[in-house]
């Protein structure tokens, strides 16, 4: 029945679809990027087949052409001792002269390498970037990126693989009693997973979500040495390494619109006609009730607000969210009028520092089934290429080869001077502006001569007009609070990075300070926003209420502030006003124990150090040589009388004087013995 199914489709004609007789089968049809296409041989030349064939075929292959080699050279293997390697490796292959031998030929990975080494790709490829970032791996300097420990190196295979088996609890048994049901655990907990090798920036922010030794340098490193000082000059340095004929991937971020979108880096594609499909990521953390609903008036909004996005085609602006694969099956559908088969291209993913590009990488990389990256867990950020809020975590072009001459490439981000992420330090902050998960906007009632304010970073005055609504849009992590505009500058004197955060220290809220004004006028309705304000790199607030409103906008120097059409101009609404209380947002008792370790890591840090800062000027201070001067006063030991248990130390060849050093000289000399 099945075979009867697949010979009627396979004599399809291929104008009913482009991409092929297949495509109605797939599940996904973007596997034709890494899997191979089950069905019956001989089947019509597709694009969802994969280069390499199935395993078991290798197998019978291998097993046929050693067996063939064996019978021609006239050997005879002994049964036990065949029988022990076909129960080691199951199959024996000839490697080309040259190619390194591969570790274990059992597993899917040692049978890709030497199935590779016999098309002549040279057998095992050692691994010399991070599958994070993609700097260069070595061992030699900590505060250089790409650094990993040479103990921790030594754990991993020469291709950057580690196998891991979570053992299951209790004693193993010889036997089972009679009667006694066993029951199998079918879960994945107990299957083998593999790892890749990263450096210790990228383990470190996966894993713990730390900075403890930021890097500089990487890309964004011109090539005399020096830094960047326009972003225009890394926009040149991306475009520059782009193939010609490569399908460009362009990442928005839709919570921070105005900031994360490049004009520069557009104007450049167009300029080396390369096709450009805008991506705008992150649509999963807008208060909607559902994906479906508002997001086709989001896209005409968008459409809307740049004119480098109204100059491409409809359908070539895609909504997706990299956290939960929302939007790619549109994206699928457009890359079947990009893409053919017969013309492979490569795909180079480019944007905004935290626009969400190596998230993106991920998730089109689990989409179309790619094998090779290692265990990656999407949710908890761990695996795969290293996503966080700190800007510029790509550090170089971390490339993925696919099938049929298909290659997708993240690039590192655009990095920006006007966001507020490029204010802060810390890792924490960082986490705590970016946001995550959903936004649970919450909405106030603004009078003149009262404030808001968002964490110790952003401050908003109401100048002139009448009562205002302000509906804020910022990360479940920003405290938010309201009081008169006469207290501001008094608690955020007492209270900045204790009880108003980002950021946690005290240190870096005076780093940032003074806080420059912005004075905004908006226009607002009794039952809808007409005006956004939005901060660069953190988020928005949306102002309605009848009438015109003058309001002071306070963020950090060199930071940006927009005035913008309300993009939710109905939560007000919606949602209605909340009464304020100081414990409305970002105020726990897990936030204030976090904050406690955070406190005391940090003055024990202070304290180590200035132990260590005596101790190492007592050792300068004992080692130091000791300088007699001429003027010092010395006991004659002619005559001195010592207690019992006691003698003159004597003093060493090298510290004795000259002149005493000559008047030895002089008594050998006159001595009769000379």
């Amino acid at each position: 029945q099945t075979s009867a199914k697949h010979s009627h489709m396979a004599f399809r004609p291929r104008s009913w679809s482009k991409v092929g007789a297949c495509d109605l089968h797939c599940k996904r049809s973007l596997r034709w990027l890494s899997q191979p296409c089950q069905f019956p041989r001989p089947r019509p030349r597709c694009w969802f087949a994969s280069t390499l064939p199935h395993r078991s075929f290798l197998q019978l292959a291998a097993r046929h052409n050693s067996h063939s080699s064996g019978h021609a050279n006239g050997t005879r293997q002994d049964s036990q001792a065949s029988s022990e390697d076909d129960a080691s490796t199951g199959f024996d292959i000839e490697l080309p002269a040259g190619a390194l031998a591969p570790g274990d030929l059992s597993t899917e990975a040692g049978m890709e390498e030497a199935v590779r080494a016999g098309r002549g790709g040279g057998g095992l490829r050692e691994n010399k970037r991070c599958a994070g970032c993609g700097a260069w791996l070595h061992s030699n300097d900590p505060h250089e990126h790409g650094y990993v420990p040479a103990e921790a190196r030594e754990k991993f295979s020469a291709t950057g693989r580690k196998k891991t088996n979570t053992t299951p609890k209790g004693v193993p048994v010889d036997r089972v009693p009679d009667g006694m049901e066993v029951m199998r655990d079918s879960s994945v907990k107990y299957k083998s997973k593999s790892r890749l090798l990263v450096c210790e920036r990228c383990y470190r922010l996966q894993h713990y979500h730390r900075l403890d030794t930021p890097v500089d340098g990487g890309f964004y490193r011109m090539e005399d040495g020096r830094e960047w000082e326009h972003e225009a000059e890394i926009v040149e340095k991306v475009v520059r390494r782009m193939r010609k004929g490569s399908l460009v991937f362009m990442v928005v971020d839709i919570l921070d619109f105005e900031s994360s979108l490049v004009p520069e880096l557009f104007d450049a594609c167009r300029n080396r006609e390369l096709t450009v499909i805008f991506v705008v990521n992150k649509v999963d953390c807008l208060p909607q009730s559902s994906p479906e609903k508002g997001l086709e008036r989001i896209k005409v909004w968008v459409r809307r607000m740049s004119r480098q996005i109204r100059n491409v085609h409809a359908s070539d602006v895609i909504l997706v969210s990299a956290r939960n694969a929302y939007g790619f099956k549109q994206l699928e559908e457009r890359l079947r009028y990009h893409l053919e088969p017969e013309d492979p291209k490569w795909m180079y993913v480019v944007g905004r520092v935290n626009s969400g590009k190596s998230t993106f990488v991920n998730r089109f990389l689990w989409y179309v089934g790619y094998r090779h990256q290692g265990v990656v867990h999407h949710k908890r950020t761990v695996g795969g290429v290293t996503r966080s809020p700190v800007p510029g975590t790509t550090l170089h072009f971390v490339s993925f080869g696919l099938p049929k001459g298909f290659r997708l490439v993240d690039t590192p981000g655009i990095p920006s001077r006007h966001q507020i992420t490029a204010r802060l330090a810390e890792a924490i902050d960082l986490y705590s502006v970016v946001p995550g998960k959903k936004i649970n906007p919450i909405s106030y009632v603004l009078h003149t001569g009262r404030s808001l304010l968002a964490g110790a970073l952003v401050r908003i005055d109401q100048v002139e007009g009448n009562i205002s609504f302000l509906s804020s849009f910022f990360s479940l992590n920003v405290t938010l609070h309201m009081c008169q505009t006469i207290k501001v500058e008094d608690l955020l004197h007492r209270k900045a990075g204790d009880f108003f955060y980002p950021p946690h220290n005290r240190e870096d809220c005076e780093r940032l300070l003074p806080l420059v004004r912005h004075r905004v006028e908006v226009f607002g309705s009794s039952d809808r926003a007409w005006d956004d304000i939005v901060i660069a790199g953190m988020g928005w607030v949306a102002i309605s209420g009848y009438g015109t409103k003058v309001l002071d906008v306070w963020v950090p120097e060199g930071v940006k502030v927009f005035r913008r059409p309300a993009l939710l101009p109905q939560e007000m609404r919606n949602r209605g006003v909340t009464r304020f209380h100081i414990n409305h947002r970002a105020r726990t008792p897990r936030l204030f124990r976090k904050k406690q370790a955070i406190v005391k890591a940090r003055r024990d840090k202070d304290l180590r150090d200035e132990l260590r800062a005596a101790q190492a000027q007592q050792e300068a201070k004992q080692a130091a040589p000791v300088t007699i001067s001429d003027d010092t006063a010395f006991v004659d030991t002619a005559g001195l009388e010592l207690p019992d248990g006691f003698a003159l130390a004597q003093s060493p060849p090298e510290t004795q004087s000259a002149d005493a050093l000559q008047t030895q000289h002089d008594l050998k000399r006159d001595s009769p013995h000379h």
